[in-house]
């Protein structure tokens, strides 16, 4: 017989000490992590129900069409709602499709993406509907990993909104455009008519007029040419910008010497000195638009130069890394820092200046020729120091 163990508790009583199975044991750890684990994989999925969810209602809610395409098939295998309701049919009726049955399908047997791995960001594409019609859109794509596999999300936006806006203000210009070119028209011949007439009364009737007479007639001349200018600098800063530049490569050296040849005779009268720079560069623009600002500005330097001694207008250039930096500088009256941006207005005639001469316009016509050659201009002066004109053009246009 074998003898049975006692155990006694705290008060002496004992009573019989079973002995556990190590393999029993073993496996009731088992089942507690087996439990554990299987809890946390329900939490995990749980979880990621909740977040497919989230991201459904996301995808459903956002106004952009959004599509997942396989690469290898063209195949849609994921659209939203917006992107159904821009189709035109069921998300059912969407999927498995080839993707050129409705996004560009211009491209079909040629498409860009999945034969030649090519991403897009805003490029404008057509969508086709079901009905047959055609929307114009902007599309941008970019790779994504599903499943282990590349595919390929793409998001577009329904743009005929902004299309016609854009064909509205197409004709608003052009419009404008006509208008302006017929009213130059129309109004240069009656100002031509008129100081054909002056000249005339001039050649014809000196005598007759008397000195008072003449003075008359001399005003209207001379308001008749202020006239023909202000139509003339009008028609040249409506055509700025909707004339279509060709930029092509030239130098700036042959584009100064021109402008300063058409001013020689005025430089001369008033006993100005110009000097230019010997490192002016080749650059990339519309060398008729340049030639313009380089005059507009000399122009406005000579107007300005008051009684200052030693007259001198300087023409110069500095490298500034990714752009050609040009300035024309004068040490003439000067301009107060609080009209630096006001200049460049249109008719803007300063007072202080006693500007009598010209349309108030060659500063704006400078700006806009710069700013459509994605340039910048500005005016660094102080009143009675003279005043420094810089603009400047990008290296690579």
């Amino acid at each position: 017989m074998g003898s049975c163990e006692t155990s006694r508790d705290a008060h002496g009583v004992g009573g019989p000490r079973v002995a556990r199975n190590p393999g029993y044991e073993k496996l009731e750890q088992k089942v507690k992590a087996l439990e554990k684990e299987t809890e946390e994989r329900r939490r995990v999925e749980e979880a990621l129900r909740e977040s497919e969810i989230r991201l459904k209602t996301v995808l459903d809610t956002v106004q952009a069409g959004i599509v997942v395409i396989d690469p290898e098939t063209h195949a849609i295998v994921g659209v939203n709602g917006a992107a159904g309701r821009m189709f035109g049919a069921p998300r059912e009726g969407i999927l498995g499709n080839v993707c050129h049955n409705y996004i560009c399908p211009a491209r079909e047997g040629d498409c860009p993406i999945t034969d030649l791995g090519q991403t897009f960001e805003n490029a404008e594409q057509v969508l086709l509907t079901n009905s047959g019609e055609k929307v114009p859109i902007l599309k941008t794509v970019v790779p994504i990993i599903l499943a282990g596999r590349q595919h390929l999300l793409e998001s577009f936006v329904d743009i005929t909104e902004r299309k016609q806006a854009e064909e509205e203000l197409r004709k608003i210009n052009e419009e404008l455009n006509n208008f302006v070119d017929v009213v130059s028209h129309d109004l240069k011949n009656p100002i031509m008519s008129i100081n054909g007439f002056c000249f005339l009364l001039l050649e014809q009737y000196r005598e007759q007029l008397g000195d008072k007479g003449k003075r008359y007639v001399e005003q209207m001349q001379a308001s008749a040419d202020q006239m023909q200018m202000l139509v003339s600098d009008l028609l040249e800063l409506s055509r700025v910008g909707r004339v279509v530049s060709t930029f092509e490569e030239v130098s700036s050296v042959d584009i100064v010497r021109k402008a300063t040849q058409g001013l020689h005779w005025r430089l001369e009268a008033k006993g100005i000195e110009l000097v230019v720079g010997d490192n002016l560069p080749t650059i990339q623009c519309d060398a008729d638009r340049m030639h313009q600002v380089f005059e507009n500005l000399l122009i406005n330097a000579v107007k300005f130069m008051g009684n200052t001694e030693n007259l001198r207008i300087e023409i110069g250039y500095e490298d500034a890394g990714d752009v050609h930096r040009f300035y024309v500088r004068d040490n003439g009256i000067g301009i107060d820092p609080k009209h630096h941006r006001k200049i460049f207005e249109m008719f803007c005639k300063l007072k202080e200046t006693g500007d009598e001469e010209g349309t108030g316009l060659g500063l704006a016509i400078v700006e806009r020729i710069v700013n459509n050659h994605s340039g910048k201009v500005w005016v660094e002066s102080k009143k009675g120091r003279g005043a420094t004109f810089y603009f400047t053009l990008p290296k690579t246009p």
